[in-house]
């Protein structure tokens, strides 16, 4: 019996979802639907009931799950103890270039004293890149900026861990634009400025970060401008003074020429670790167990 089609069974009888289930393992959905049948070949009998609406276990196929479970379960432990005792693991963690320097550090320093074996090999990239990168990410994890429902972004076959903060959103504006001097800019103001928009990311996910309109349904004046979609390069954008910004509370600013304003009526961001779907690095899971350890339970302040 092959172990994909195993792997693609249980993920299936979790999920009761073909295309879920392939997002999990980090393969296409007709591979998890040949594994399954190549698996229900093997037993001579269907394994779950399919209909356009629903997927759901038929009584063998719960059966089977029961068994099979606790057996791959045991494997895959066995199998993370065996690799930590041949040699030091490695987790390589992506950090967003806007994210204060205190809380990616927190959770990576519980990581190291908690796990002295594993090397972390640390490095910095914008917020977007995670969608970028897709299939081939050159690091196991990415501490980012999120929408505060992750499970918007979760069909992008990535796994979300808990939030280590929640922080409120603000308008990055130059120091002479007329938001500068406000206390606190209500979300329905914005519609009079051109507001600078990650034309790099797919228009649905970049909706999470700049939404369409304001919470009353009037539509904002996105532009894009980024080259790069650094926040460095936003700040330089906003400097000039013809777009505004949508950011969070705690980006550090080492710049006079930028403010940050409250923004009134629009949902916080979470920052969290997030990791494709099929990875199988065990220290990610170790990674985001400590994390949550050390999580802020109230928003940092600037």
């Amino acid at each position: 019996m092959e172990i994909r089609e195993i792997e693609a069974f249980l993920a299936v009888a979790r999920e009761l979802h073909f295309g879920r289930a392939a997002a999990d393992l980090g393969i296409s959905t007709p591979r998890v639907s040949q594994a399954v049948r190549a698996l229900e070949r093997r037993v001579g009998a269907l394994l779950f009931e399919r209909t356009s609406r629903r997927v759901r276990l038929t009584p063998l196929g719960e059966r089977l799950e029961d068994e099979l479970r606790p057996a791959y379960d045991r494997m895959e432990r066995a199998l993370r103890e065996a690799q930590r005792s041949v040699r030091p693991g490695v987790l390589r963690v992506g950090v967003a270039t806007s994210l204060p320097e205190g809380v990616p550090d927190r959770p990576i320093r519980a990581f190291e004293r908690a796990h002295p074996q594993c090397a972390v090999v640390r490095s910095a990239h914008p917020n977007t890149d995670p969608v970028r990168w897709r299939g081939d990410w050159p690091v196991d994890l990415f501490i980012g900026w999120l929408p505060a429902d992750p499970s918007l972004i979760r069909d992008l076959g990535v796994r979300v861990g808990p939030a280590l903060l929640r922080d409120e959103r603000v308008v990055l504006v130059a120091a002479g634009h007329p938001l500068a001097r406000r206390a606190v800019v209500d979300a329905e103001e914005l519609v009079a400025y051109d507001v600078l928009y990650p034309s790099r990311m797919p228009e649905r996910i970049a909706d999470l970060w700049i939404p369409r309109t304001t919470p009353s349904g009037v539509p904002l004046r996105r532009v894009a401008r980024h080259a790069s979609a650094s926040i460095e390069e936003a700040i330089i954008l906003v400097g000039e003074g013809d777009v505004v910004h949508l950011t969070v509370a705690s980006l550090h600013l080492d710049d006079p020429h930028v403010v940050t304003v409250p923004v009134y009526g629009l949902p916080p961001m979470i920052c969290a670790p997030v990791w494709p779907a099929g990875a199988r690095n065990p220290m990610i899971q170790e990674f985001v167990r400590v994390a949550a350890e050390t999580a802020w339970h109230e928003p940092t302040t600037r």
